[in-house]
């Protein structure tokens, strides 16, 4: 069945086109996923889809009563004032109203009064029994029963369930947020990087719910490993234009390269014909000036080329702006790191028991665990940013560390990234623009304080820092948090080549398995066992 229809939707803002002429549908059951660069329109077009936004031209049609979920990167205000299990429990007003208007019918059916007039009697009975048919219909019943399951499903234990809203952290915000929008069940939901701030448990956990899901999904997200789980189609946005694949995110790489270079093939013998018959055309031109016979066959030549050049296609984009990463360093001694014994506590809440550690110089760990299980704080004791609450910690000669902060607490937001790239490095302005440039920043991004840019740019100048620190220790939390999936690529190359030692926390699973070669984990036993490989390896051995 046809959920939503988009014909020749085009939509511009303040007369910039950021879509032209884009058709696609939304049949029933599918589960697709939308990529493209940040910046390119993934959310405007969920936007347009649910009719918060309508197109400049053209039609998007919806299939009569059709319920829609959306979840945006904002959280509604007025969720704040609940508890975290009211947030989720927040489908909408009828649902919430109706538990009350059914306790008050109750209350006059015990009523003597009542009771004793029997047409007020079956007036109230049949109140009632309307009121419980829509309850039941719009799933008050179990509702409940879902709400648990989905909160719990996305890692929030059963005594966080009554926590206020207000006391919350952005990212817990949001998964609330994303617990609501997938306990009301729509006929489409619409998901706007629904895996961020969720750990690894989490991610599996809703990769499971999207394949089980009854209705259509579109989900945007940069986990390529969430996308090759879930998705059986993706619509790629980019110059305006979505393209249709089939397949999960892998085949849409694979099925994407091998259309640009069928593409380009197709370009280049269309220039090359274009050119030979240029050649004939300009020929015929000067025999036509001897010889007026030629003049008719000179035109008509004329006009085949340049008809040809209006059915040739596009020279295809084989590789778009990226970011430029080149992390060089000097070498530092072959014991990077020792520990022993090595424990944390918060406000005497023990956060990992003592546990012993070494690592080589060129060692990639990845260090994993739940949410709130001290990852950070494990990797801020290990190099020394920390006192820990017991053991030893041993920083090799010559180690030089980077730190990328998942808080971004290393940029500061007062200054602008011109102004913070000069002080890490004498740079003329030029020199500074030049290779903000790299990092893909505009004239005006360079001149824009700190504080005002986007999670994405925030992220890449984090990134634009570790190559001006030289160091040859990196320390990265969630460092793909922000990144589109062109960006992620990037720096999963860089850190293949930096020859130094990388010590990195994420619940990206496809950046874990690219990177890592040894694989930390804090357990909820709160002990730390370290485990040989990448993350895949890691699960088999864990069964």
């Amino acid at each position: 069945m046809l959920l939503v229809n988009l014909a020749k939707v085009t939509k511009d803002f303040g007369g910039n086109p950021v879509f032209r002429d884009i058709d696609l549908e939304i049949i029933d059951g599918e589960r697709i996923g939308l990529v493209g660069e940040n910046g390119s329109g993934k959310s405007t077009l969920f936007k347009l889809i649910t009719g918060q936004e309508q197109p400049t031209s053209g039609t998007v049609a919806r299939k009569r009563n059709l319920t829609i979920g959306y979840l945006s990167q904002e959280v509604d205000p007025a969720l704040l004032n609940l508890t975290v299990f009211e947030a989720a429990s927040a489908l909408s007003p009828e649902l919430l109203e109706l538990p009350g208007r059914m306790q008050m019918l109750e209350a006059l059916m015990s009523d003597p009064d009542v009771a004793a007039d029997a047409d007020r009697m079956e007036r109230v009975l049949e109140e009632y029994s309307t009121l419980q048919e829509r309850y039941e219909a719009l799933g008050g019943y179990t509702l409940e029963h879902r709400v648990a399951a989905v909160l719990t499903g996305l890692g929030f234990a059963p005594h966080e369930h009554s926590l206020p809203m207000s006391a919350l952290s952005g990212g817990e915000k949001k998964l609330v947020n994303l617990a609501r929008i997938l306990v009301q069940a729509p006929d489409l939901l619409l998901l706007d990087e629904p895996d961020n701030h969720l750990d690894l448990h989490a991610k599996e956990w809703l990769e499971q719910y999207i394949r089980d899901y009854p209705g259509a999904v579109l989900l945007i997200s940069h986990d390529r490993h969430l996308l090759d789980k879930t998705v059986r189609k993706i619509f790629q946005l980019e110059d305006g234009t979505v393209t249709v694949f089939a397949g999960n995110y892998s085949a849409y790489v694979l099925e994407r390269d091998n259309r640009l270079q069928k593409q380009m093939e197709m370009h280049n013998l269309q220039q090359r014909e274009i050119k030979r018959l240029k050649q004939s055309m300009y020929r015929l031109k000067q025999w036509a000036k001897i010889n007026s016979d030629f003049a008719s066959r000179a035109r008509y030549m004329e006009r085949r080329v340049e008809q040809l050049k209006q059915d040739a296609v596009d020279r295809p984009i084989m590789e778009r702006d990226r970011i430029k990463i080149q992390l060089e360093s000097e070498r530092s001694g072959k014991k990077v790191l020792e520990v022993q014994g090595l424990s944390q506590e918060v406000s005497g809440t023990l956060l990992f028991q003592p546990f012993d550690l070494t690592v080589l110089y060129g060692e990639r760990v990845g260090i994993i665990g739940a949410n709130g299980s001290g990852k950070t704080t494990l990797m801020k004791t290990m190099m020394g940013m920390l006192p820990p609450a017991s053991g030893t910690v041993k920083i090799g000669a010559s180690v030089v560390p980077g730190y990328y902060s998942q808080e971004q607490e290393t940029l500061p937001f007062e200054s602008t990234p011109l102004e913070f790239v000069r002080r890490l490095k004498k740079f003329t302005e030029g020199q500074a623009i030049a290779f903000l440039n790299r990092f893909l920043f505009s004239v005006n991004d360079v001149h824009t304080p700190i504080g005002r840019l986007s999670g994405g740019e925030k992220s890449r100048l984090q990134i634009a820092r570790l190559m001006l620190t030289e160091a040859n220790c990196l320390l990265l939390d969630e460092p793909t948090n922000n990144l589109d999936i062109a960006s992620t690529e990037v720096l999963e190359e860089a850190l293949l080549d930096f020859e130094g030692t990388v010590l990195m926390i994420s619940h990206d699973r496809y950046f874990l398995d690219t990177i890592a070669t040894r694989i930390v984990e804090i357990g909820p036993d709160r002990k730390v066992r370290v485990y040989p490989g990448n993350y895949s390896e890691y699960l088999e051995m864990c069964g």
